[in-house]
């Protein structure tokens, strides 16, 4: 019989596609489900779902039994509260790491990101895994400190592999859809900083370096996105081929920025539900390099498998096929 691994998050973006790359590698997958999960990802008879409360130590050793490989990848994004980000992110990572060195598990494989690291000083020094980090919003501090604690109590626990990817796109992301629908618009959205940059991966390429990684016995923390340090003009140039459009740039200033994350703020507070453009995804767009160097994940073996090219065409065509553009 194949052996089990446990992916949270799994009913969302990335984890979604960690569990389809397990699942093409012949592992039995397990996930965890609270009676609001949508389930539309997690293919029907192939997954075993299993009720869990990250809160519930009882829940959380019935939910890494018998679990070979745990990849945690479930996490809050975004809330109108900080203390939020630590309770989901980082308490709720030392808890569900402590159930697995509990029930014996062999790996323990954490989703921080970049946030956690922090942007890069200039164009022409991507941020290195040896780097102090100097993370800039409440998420990427709650992430950082999820990092620290497993690293604390890490001697004579699971293997312990911790990646951060920069930001991710691909199919059924709705993060980036709205970029991809202001393109099809004919209008290409610029960051303030006329020379920034991106680093960028693909869902599946991230699933399938953590699966390699996992595979091959590699621990630490890794860095992982494409190898490429993207210009948004890159990216506009290649989402107006595959739209069939030609794209207008529009350099979004600074103060309008702040002014939209402002708002969203306040939305935030008034609704409970904050959205994508706030005060904290604000800081971020503002920093020109968020830039990650990738030679630690060569030396491990793994190349890319999804170039931006490809990758965009690829998340343009399902979000035709889904009707979300």
């Amino acid at each position: 019989m194949s052996r089990l691994a446990l992916v949270t998050g799994a009913t969302g973006f990335a984890g979604s596609h960690v569990m389809d790359a397990l699942l093409a590698a012949g592992w039995r997958v397990r996930v965890p489900v609270r009676p609001s999960s949508s389930r539309r990802w997690v293919p029907a008879g192939a997954v075993e779902c299993v009720p869990a409360e990250l809160r519930d130590p009882a829940s959380l050793r019935a939910l890494v039994a018998g679990a070979a490989w745990v990849l945690h990848f479930g996490g809050l994004t975004r809330t109108p509260r900080r203390t939020e980000f630590f309770d989901v992110n980082t308490e709720g990572t030392r808890r569900i790491a402590q159930a697995a060195r509990e029930a014996g598990t062999e790996l323990f494989l954490f989703c921080s990101s970049l946030a956690a690291s922090g942007p890069a000083p200039s164009a022409d020094r991507p941020r290195r895994e040896s780097d102090p980090p100097a993370p800039i919003t409440p998420y990427g501090e709650s992430k950082l400190a999820a990092e620290k604690a497993l690293l604390e109590d890490a001697a004579g626990g699971p293997r312990l592999l911790i990646v951060r990817p920069p930001a991710i796109y691909g199919p059924r992301d709705r993060a980036v859809l709205e970029f991809f629908r202001w393109a099809r618009r004919g209008i290409l959205p610029l960051p303030p900083a006329r020379d920034a940059r991106a680093s960028l991966v693909h869902a599946r390429d991230l699933a399938e370096a953590c699966v390699f990684l996992a595979d091959h016995g590699a621990s630490g923390l890794f860095h992982v996105s494409d190898g490429g340090i993207h210009s948004w003009d890159e990216v506009g140039e290649i989402a107006g081929r595959v739209l069939g459009r030609r794209l207008h740039r529009v350099r979004v200033p600074a103060v309008a920025a702040r002014c939209a994350g402002w708002l969203g703020e306040c939305r935030g507070r008034l609704t409970g539900q904050l959205p994508v453009i706030n005060a904290d995804k604000v800081r971020d767009l503002l920093q020109p390099y968020w830039i990650c160097d990738t030679a630690h994940l060569s030396q491990a073996g793994y190349a890319s498998r999804v170039g931006l090219a490809s990758g965009i065409a690829e998340t343009v065509e399902w979000y035709r096929k889904e009707g979300w553009l």
